[in-house]
């Protein structure tokens, strides 16, 4: 018999990666170029852009499961409601099935969101699930990232003057939510630089926590503020262990607690996750 939750789960994953609609992406980016004249325009490849640049439209789709941008460049991350691809919105989906399945008791939170597809993920799984009462922290400054202000993170300046496609603000992200028709009482949002919000969460006990702060600043931060809060077999989950910044701020958390380095479980490129010890 088929599982409707995981069809509605499914179909949530390929809409926040916008899957269904790359070609319209493609043409964007077709028409983008035509503008800057580094292409001609021909209604022939507008309307049949799938076939007319395969390969620009395969490279597309492999970039959709692994979270990279196309043509790598980050310019063309803003179509969809992800930057994480398949294969980590496929992770999370599983580590939301072990703390749940577990009875691991907390709430989800992610630091960092952009334009809220993991957290609109997360309130999609909340909605299928409806006998577990968590909530949803949706924490961001939704601003951009900070300047680099420690000197562990000079030479990465994320900020909003060097790349405004991750400054996204919280209305655009709640009309996202409100898009999957998302938007409830269990989505709490928190706006803010995580060094003054993230001290005063209000949550007991996180079952799930998502970091994707990119920097060392933000990644230690919300570890300082928020892992003595995960429960025993809670998960922890780090999008960016691919940048030096945030790998040094995870090993510098746990060697000032005196802790090893938990076992990391990777997934691509960048995306691991532990479970903290019962």
């Amino acid at each position: 018999m088929t599982d409707h939750g995981d069809l509605y789960l499914d179909l949530l994953k390929r809409s926040l990666l916008n899957y269904v609609y790359l070609d319209n992406e493609l043409r964007i980016i077709y028409l983008r170029n035509c503008i800057a004249g580094s292409e001609l325009f021909d209604t022939r490849v507008l309307h049949d852009i799938r076939r007319e640049r395969s390969d620009a439209y395969a490279e597309m789709t492999a970039g959709r499961s692994d979270g990279r941008f196309f043509g790598r460049d980050i310019r063309n991350a803003g179509y969809s409601h992800t930057m994480i691809g398949r294969a980590r919105l496929d992770m999370l989906h599983s580590c939301l099935d072990k703390v749940v399945g577990d009875d691991i008791p907390g709430d989800f939170v992610e630091c960092g969101v952009w334009r809220g597809g993991s957290c609109i993920f997360m309130a999609g799984y909340l909605k299928i699930n409806p006998g577990r009462k968590s909530r949803v922290f949706v924490a961001d400054s939704f601003e951009g990232l900070p300047p680099p202000s420690l000197a562990q993170d000079m030479g990465l300046d994320l900020s909003k003057e060097i790349y405004p496609e991750l400054a996204v603000d919280d209305e655009t992200v709640r009309e996202n939510f409100r898009v999957y028709g998302l938007d409830s009482e269990v989505v709490v949002f928190v706006k803010g630089w995580f060094k003054d919000t993230l001290p005063l969460l209000q949550t007991r006990e996180i079952a799930l926590l998502r970091l994707d702060g990119d920097l060392y600043e933000s990644t230690m931060d919300s570890l300082e503020a928020l892992y003595e809060k995960v429960s025993p077999g809670g998960i922890v989950i780090i999008d960016d262990y691919a940048i030096e910044q945030c790998r040094l701020a995870v090993a510098e958390y746990f060697a000032r607690k005196s802790c090893d380095l938990p076992q990391m479980h990777g997934v691509d490129w960048t995306g691991v996750w532990f479970r903290k010890a019962a």
